[in-house]
């Protein structure tokens, strides 16, 4: 907001602002009552060159912290938890029971020699199952990076958030 410089009959140099004008101030130093002009009037008077004092920016690096610390971690934290919510298997473990009651003991019997070795009773993984597997794996180890990423950008906030604290002292 702008000032401006009115001048007291001792001398001293007032400052008044757009919002007073056509009302009265009281000179600091004689205590004199002094008519502030209309604004029309008031826009003509010189302006107070304060180099001291600069207006404070809209954005500083504190607020830009703690803007993208904020939008960061519920990005990362949102995305790890949604990785974390559990998938369900390829494998249609009722469309199988589903078909193995429908056959005789004989035919399960044949169809478990046909697949497994005589060496083991376990039963390799299908390919599809491999594949889930990995894929599970794989949106485990995403969701550690996207948490431990949201922690980063939480650190990013909570700097931001001391820096704003402490130039507002």
């Amino acid at each position: 907001m702008k000032n401006y410089q009115l001048a007291c009959q001792c001398g001293e140099i007032c400052h008044v602002r757009a919002g007073q004008a056509g009302g009265e101030i009281l000179c600091a130093v004689c205590g004199n009552r002094l008519a502030v002009p209309k604004f029309g009037e008031l826009s003509k008077l010189p302006l107070v060159e304060d180099e001291g004092v600069r207006a404070q920016p809209a954005w500083n690096t504190s607020k830009g912290l703690i803007l993208l610390g904020s939008t960061f971690f519920i990005v990362f934290m949102a995305a790890g938890i949604w990785l974390r919510l559990p998938t369900q298997s390829p494998i249609q473990v009722d469309a199988i029971r589903k078909q193995m009651n429908k056959k005789t003991n004989t035919e399960v019997y044949d169809a478990w020699k046909k697949h497994f070795s005589k060496t083991t009773v376990a039963r390799p993984q299908w390919r599809v199952e491999k594949q889930f597997a990995q894929q599970m794996s794989l949106k485990r180890g995403a969701s550690w990076v996207l948490l431990l990423s949201s922690g980063v950008a939480a650190v990013f906030l909570i700097i931001g958030v001391f820096k704003l604290v402490r130039t507002q002292r």
